[in-house]
């Protein structure tokens, strides 16, 4: 099936990037939106640039211009001009533009209203490669909501630990047909976005193999501003499995300054969790941590809570109400997000005696399965 599907996506797009110049990109919404800001984002080279506006008329809008190389924008449409940073009232959407023309058709029926885009040789590309990985994601989807059955709803440890196992092996799937994607299409602005989806954040992938992915595009896409940007988010990477882990200084419960590094030790593995009072995500998974830190903390396994809470006094109360035995820190201005490449809580780093990270995304089943290897049953 693998074979058949990137023959029938090399058929389509032989002849690799989509050609440089104007773009045309028109809309169809509802006439209600008439007279609204429209405006054209760049997203793929760091901040978010806009490089085109227009108003809505007649149930309609139409942005040209000219760009140097395909890019992934965003579309934003201003419900209320006067309030453009609230996300209730900006109807966003994401499109590939290059120098053919995309149309955009707005159906508003519902509460949130959903674009269907057409037309564009880079666009049409992407829908197509996302209807490829399509069956591999439910796959996936499917294996992590009979995780979430058995783990947590139905409190079968083991049977967890292996489905969670099993979504790996799915994750996996995923990755290898991305990574196929851009070493058969490496002139394309899709496989480019590929290659920064996969080395976003809290990747599997380590340094060496995030450097292979960017070598193998082509020299136009590498040199493009967003492949620029993309080698330097790859240069500059902190967050990757296999290096140390870096250091904050922040207080803890008492006021007192301390170190993240000074809760790691030497022959000890450490689960660092960014977590919040608010977060009931990061909540319902203490009593799992708790189990954990009750089997294996004569072995070895440590853990330290690192709060975003704003509020101090929120902080001291879920304390008091969690009763956890291990240490607290607290992180009001949030420094944690830029040093540990995250924007979610709870975040879970496992790192080793040396403070190396050896785990990521280390929670429920995947923090057992990973301390049962460890230390065994």
């Amino acid at each position: 099936m693998k074979n058949w599907i990137y023959a029938a996506l090399a058929a389509l797009f032989a002849t690799g990037c989509a050609p440089h110049g104007g773009y045309t990109l028109t809309g169809e919404v509802p006439e209600a939106w008439e007279g609204k800001p429209v405006v054209l984002f760049t997203t793929d080279a760091g901040q978010a640039e806009a490089i085109d506006s227009t108003t809505v008329a007649n149930g309609k809008f139409r942005l040209q211009g000219v760009l140097d190389a395909p890019r992934n924008c965003r579309v934003a449409v201003y419900l209320d001009p006067e309030n453009r940073l609230d996300r209730n009232l900006t109807v966003t959407f994401p499109v590939f533009l290059d120098s053919t023309a995309v149309n955009a058709v707005c159906d508003a029926s519902k509460s949130d209203p959903v674009f269907s885009l057409a037309g564009g040789a880079t666009q049409t590309e992407w829908q197509a490669y996302r209807a490829a990985l399509e069956p591999l994601a439910e796959e996936r989807n499917r294996a992590f909501r009979d995780y979430v059955e058995a783990f947590y709803n139905g409190g079968d440890e083991a049977k967890g630990i292996e489905l969670a196992r099993r979504v790996d092996e799915k994750a996996g799937l995923i990755r290898d047909f991305k990574i196929a994607y851009v070493r058969e299409h490496p002139a394309s602005a899709v496989s480019l976005a590929i290659v920064q989806e996969l080395c976003d954040r809290q990747s599997r992938l380590d340094r060496a193999q995030m450097e292979s992915l960017m070598d193998a595009l082509a020299p136009q896409a590498r040199e493009s501003a967003a492949g620029r940007y993309a080698a330097a988010c790859i240069r500059d990477k902190r967050i990757v499995e296999g290096q140390p882990l870096p250091d904050l200084e922040l207080p803890d419960a008492e006021g007192v300054v301390r170190r993240v590094s000074d809760f790691i030790r030497p022959g000890h593995y450490t689960l660092v969790e960014i977590w919040a009072s608010w977060c009931m995500p990061c909540r319902g998974e203490i009593p799992f941590v708790r189990r954990a830190y009750d089997r294996y903390h004569r072995n070895g396994f440590d853990v330290l809570y690192v709060s975003i809470d704003s509020d101090a006094g929120n902080w001291k109360q879920a304390l008091g109400e969690e009763k956890m035995p291990w240490p607290q820190l607290l992180d009001t201005g949030r420094t944690s997000f830029t040093t540990y490449e995250t924007s979610a809580v709870p975040t879970s780093i496992l790192v080793d005696g040396e403070g190396r990270i050896c785990r990521l995304n280390a929670r429920g089943g995947w923090l057992d399965g990973v301390l049962e290897e460890i230390y065994g049953k």
